[in-house]
């Protein structure tokens, strides 16, 4: 009687075991709709990984009678207990340089088509993403500068449901999860400080040693850290930092308005000025190919513009509404920018298309400057490697309407066919290589100034008195001052006096008897001096010369 007392007691802890073991919290579960005709002992051999299950599957589900099964109710069924087998994911794009890591310790750059098991790594690098598909469609882009693990990439219940698991260690990850709706698959994307778990819906999530942000584009995602979970709505964002709960949801900053962003680009490096944002703190552009369609412009929410953004090419981060790209080739692309809070939360997409035609590229103009004095200017340029001509043109207007000379060249310097008028010019100069002309080089505006004319001096009579010379000479424009040299020779090496006059007096003495040349020229406030006026002047010799050999200016500066 005592064995059997024993044997009954150990019956009765193993029922109880049994069912503290069903009352136990079984993880994640997968929801299966029930059709007509179904049983439990039907569905749990189809997709129970042990058939034989089926009494736990009922106890889970509280069912009284398991021949009597409602169609269109859900029946729960512990992830754990399912069928499952690896579904990999497949590689769908890669740019620039994306390293990938395999358990086995075998590393080598990812290619577009790879398929990538469970415990596959991918580090990207600056201006590099990869596109991953999933079984159930879901699509995730791992953004430059990231590394994430593949944790897991299963279908259950014979492709009932998938499970995917990803762990960000670093960096962005963009994901478009479950977009069929796919009823049972979720995805979890798990950082260093958080989970995030969804089941269809458009988020970003950016890792960091101690901090998660979370950003919903569409439906709901939850975000869990330090026990405690957010449900983040479309439009909203949340970060949780290391041993703290999520903050309550934020809303999301609005997309840029990209609306006066150029359509035609025709220079590099490529330059976006952006209006001032409330409560953006810093800028970030990335710019894709674009296939085909018209040239627009669109924020978040036009699904059109966003569909469209493929593979990553270039990114630039700033923290002013400024972004600048070094190169590109010519073609069509998308730029898609956002904005960040003072959280670094990033707000709504703006989608721009526009185009780059920027080869051949322009030459750098050189001369002349911003003032001409010659009638006749040089316009100098930088020669471009490539180029086998130069089409240059100048007008009198910005617009270049009023044009004075368009004419295609070989050299890298070109002079207007005849004299300039005073004014304002404008001239420009583009490549040319195998008959295609590439865009013009930013106009250049200069002034002819004409220098100053040569003073007449036949005009003033000279008079001699007390031993010298006086001379009155038209008074000069005004900003102009006359600079005089009597000399001994035509070529003024032999200077007897110099001087300087603002109001056209002269008056040198004493003089010695002889033959004197006479050289006078108007002067700017800045030391541009226009050409010399000669004159010859004979020193009459009643004068007498008693005194020292002084030449000097009498004139009222």
């Amino acid at each position: 009687m005592t064995a059997r007392l024993r044997l009954g007691s150990l019956a009765f802890l193993l029922l109880a075991a049994s069912a503290a073991a069903e009352t136990a919290d079984p993880g994640p579960e997968w929801r299966y709709t029930l059709r007509p005709g179904d049983t439990l002992i039907g569905v749990s051999a189809r997709y129970l990984a042990r058939p034989a299950d089926w009494p736990r599957v009922q106890r889970h589900n509280r069912i009284a009678n398991p021949h009597r099964l409602v169609p269109g109710s859900a029946l729960r069924i512990p992830l754990a207990w399912l069928r499952h087998a690896p579904a990999p994911a497949t590689v769908v794009a890669v740019t620039g340089q994306v390293r990938l890591s395999l358990p086995d310790g075998a590393e080598r750059a990812l290619q577009a088509g790879d398929r990538l098991a469970a415990g596959a790594s991918l580090r990207t690098a600056a201006n590099s993403s990869a596109t991953l598909r999933f079984a159930d469609d879901s699509v995730a882009v791992l953004q430059p500068g990231a590394r994430m693990t593949l944790d897991s990439v299963s279908v259950y219940a014979g492709g009932g449901m998938v499970d995917t698991r990803l762990r960000l260690q670093q960096g962005r990850l963009d994901v478009g999860a479950n977009p069929r709706r796919t009823p049972g698959s979720r995805l979890q994307v798990i950082t260093p400080s958080a989970v995030a778990a969804v089941r269809g819906t458009r988020f970003r999530i950016a890792a960091e040693p101690r901090v998660t942000r979370e950003e919903t584009l569409e439906g709901e995602v939850g975000l869990a850290a330090a026990g405690q979970r957010v449900a983040v709505m479309a439009g909203q964002g949340s970060l949780a930092e290391a041993g703290k709960p999520p903050r309550p949801p934020a809303a999301l900053l609005p997309a840029p308005d990209v609306s006066a962003l150029p359509r035609r680009v025709e220079t590099l490096p490529l330059r976006f000025a952006l209006p001032a944002l409330p409560g953006a703190v810093s800028w970030l552009g990335q710019i894709a190919s674009r296939a085909g369609g018209s040239p627009g412009a669109g924020a978040a929410g036009e699904p059109a513009a966003e569909a469209q953004f493929g593979p990553l090419l270039l990114e630039h981060a700033s923290a002013a509404p400024r972004l600048s790209f070094a190169d590109l080739p010519d073609g069509r692309y998308l730029l898609r920018v956002r904005a960040a809070d003072a959280l670094g939360l990033q707000g709504r997409d703006a989608v721009h298309a526009f185009e780059l035609d920027a080869r051949p590229f322009a030459p750098l103009l050189r001369t002349p400057g911003a003032r001409v004095r010659s009638a006749q200017p040089a316009l100098q340029w930088s020669a471009v490697v490539g180029a086998t001509a130069y089409q240059v043109e100048l007008a009198r207007d910005a617009a270049f309407e009023q044009m004075l000379l368009a004419e295609r060249t070989t050299a890298t310097r070109l002079a207007p066919p005849g004299e300039l008028t005073p004014g304002a010019y404008h001239w420009r100069v583009a490549s040319i290589e195998a008959d295609e002309q590439g865009p013009f080089s930013p106009p250049q505006r200069f002034v002819y100034d004409p220098l100053p004319g040569a003073p007449e001096l036949g005009q003033a009579a000279p008079a001699f008195a007390q031993n010298g010379l006086k001379l009155d000479l038209p008074r000069p424009p005004a900003g102009l001052h006359y600079e005089l040299v009597l000399a001994r020779d035509a070529e003024r090496t032999r200077i007897a006096w110099q001087g300087s006059s603002r109001d056209g007096q002269l008056h040198a003495s004493p003089l010695e008897p002889a033959t004197y040349y006479l050289a006078a020229r108007l002067v700017e406030a800045d030391g541009t001096a226009g050409p010399y006026a000669t004159r010859v002047i004979e020193a009459p010799p009643r004068l007498r010369w008693e005194a020292l050999l002084l030449l000097l200016p009498l004139l009222a500066m």
